[in-house]
């Protein structure tokens, strides 16, 4: 007969009982980030010629505007990389795709508001961006913001590691906005023709998350003390150099009350990793080659008594079946500064003398003797050998078969 059920607290569970380890919690998934989501009246407007860009940019009022450019990727190894193809720029309440790859010149209103140091442009990592920008268009870009220095420059606790190591937008968005930018194919698409639906969204989506962020990490800079530097994060790009904000010093990323916190913990071994003993005999562990170019390396090989660079220890071999070194032999020959001279060597045995090294030389053949030419043998050819005419072995190469007669001694 089974007992009936009881109910058990949790302090009397047993071992076997608590020892059950919770399934891990699955990851997060966040929502796709949409500018039409979170600012709802936005306009969107994708700009194709010179004409319409300074028409909307003389429109444009805003003093903070998320900044991202976009190029056609490039595929080979080797080669340069595209010029840029597009130009993003988003506001509160409009967002601006200038299609410039599209157009003849690039426009004069677009490289005014880029070179105004009263406007803020918010991107990530875009040092690069600005840099390329005057490489393929001529144009500077003033008063940019990085915004994963600033990031890391209010928001210190959370962040850590070396200060000028970006972070990736869609990771800032899922941290201060728990939503996710869409990341695939459309990414690596072709940005020089024309746009479809898709590219318009993924390109108002990055530009539009710039200034979101820009907002929300401001207001977070009230909370920090000492107060944010402007320099800290923000640069001018002249010419293709950076430059500290309306000065003329060169910039770089640096925060002096940044703490990186511990260094991060050693790789751990990969399995494919091999430990080889070095030849010297000190036991010292060096790694090998990785992967598939993994290749083991052959095991030392025993040294000889005789060797210049015999460790003394190491394990000794059978002699060698050659004869002795004689007695002008010099072990360590190779590291002295004078050899013996041939006159100092003597000989190891009648008959034979040996050589720098010790090993028996044979004794010189004498002269070759000096070519004479031989008679050619006469060959009769039919008859019997006497008075007549007399033929000759007919000639090879290129005289071949052409004999010629000879007449014979008469006796």
């Amino acid at each position: 007969m089974s007992s009936p059920p009881t109910s058990v607290s949790s302090e009397g569970m047993s071992s076997a009982e608590t020892d059950i380890t919770q399934p891990e919690e699955p990851p997060r998934v966040y929502d796709l980030y949409s500018y039409t989501i979170k600012s709802p009246n936005t306009r969107l407007s994708y700009i194709q010629t010179v004409e319409a860009a300074d028409e909307a940019i003389s429109r444009l009022n805003a003093k903070v505007l998320g900044f991202d450019l976009e190029w056609r990727p490039n595929f080979i190894r080797g080669n340069p990389e595209n010029p840029v193809a597009l130009v993003q720029l988003a506001s509160e309440d409009t967002i601006l795709l200038i299609h410039v790859a599209l157009m003849p010149t690039f426009p004069e209103k677009l490289k005014g508001l880029l070179g105004d140091p009263d406007v803020v442009k918010a991107g990530v990592g875009i040092q690069k961006d600005c840099k390329k920008l005057f490489m393929d268009h001529g144009v500077d870009t003033r008063n940019c913001v990085d915004l994963s220095l600033l990031a890391r420059t209010v928001d210190n606790k959370r962040w850590k590691g070396k200060y000028a190591n970006p972070i990736g937008l869609s990771r800032l968005c899922e941290t201060y906005e728990e939503m996710t930018l869409y990341k695939g194919k459309v990414q690596i698409s072709n940005w020089e023709k024309p746009l479809d639906s898709r590219q318009q969204e993924y390109a108002a989506n990055d530009s539009h998350a710039g200034l979101v962020l820009y907002n929300r990490l401001v207001a977070m800079a009230a909370d920090v003390s000492p107060v944010p530097h402007r320099v800290w994060y923000s640069f001018d790009t002249i010419c293709g150099l950076l430059y500290q904000p309306s000065t003329g010093i060169m910039w770089h990323a640096y925060n002096p009350y940044y703490d990186p916190g511990p260094p991060p913990p050693p790789r751990p071994p990969r399995p494919d990793d091999e430990l080889f003993v070095g030849h010297d005999g000190s036991g010292r562990p060096f790694r090998g080659f990785r992967g598939r170019h993994n290749r083991t390396r052959p095991p030392p090989r025993p040294l000889s008594p005789t060797a210049p660079n015999f460790v003394p220890g190491a394990k000794e071999h059978s002699p060698s079946p050659s004869p002795s070194p004689g007695p002008g032999f010099l072990p360590n020959h190779r590291y002295q500064q004078s050899f013996p001279r041939a006159s100092e060597v003597r000989a190891a045995s009648s008959g034979f003398s040996t050589d720098i090294d010790g090993f028996p030389r044979l004794p010189r053949s004498p002269a070759p003797r000096q070519w004479q030419p031989q008679p050619r043998p006469r060959v009769f050819r039919g008859g019997m050998p006497g008075a007549g005419p007399v033929h000759s072995q007919a000639g090879r190469g290129r005289g071949r078969g052409r004999g010629y007669a000879v007449a014979a001694p008469t006796g």
